[in-house]
């Protein structure tokens, strides 16, 4: 399982990712969402899931199945039981 963490900020660029990564120590993988990927998350989940201060998830499992996560902040093992919990 991997951890990518996608911008949906459309005025951010790829210099200013790397740099808030590098920042904070995330060793995970980050990535700018296309034009194309925002519109379609929008469609599938709402407008609010382009809201970085919502603090938006979704998880993709091995299978390729989507499903939205909650909104918000959360602690380590809030992320744990989620990963777990979407694994299958």
């Amino acid at each position: 399982m991997q951890m990518i963490s996608l911008d949906v900020d459309s005025s951010e660029n790829a210099a200013e990712l790397r740099s808030f990564a590098d920042r904070n120590g995330f060793a995970w993988k980050f990535a700018l969402a296309p034009r194309e990927m925002l519109t379609a998350l929008q469609q599938a989940y709402g407008a609010q899931f382009l809201s970085p201060t919502a603090e938006p998830m979704f998880f993709v499992s091995p299978a390729l199945r989507p499903s939205r996560g909650s909104f918000g902040r959360r602690d380590a093992g809030t992320m744990r039981s989620l990963v777990a919990a979407n694994r299958t």
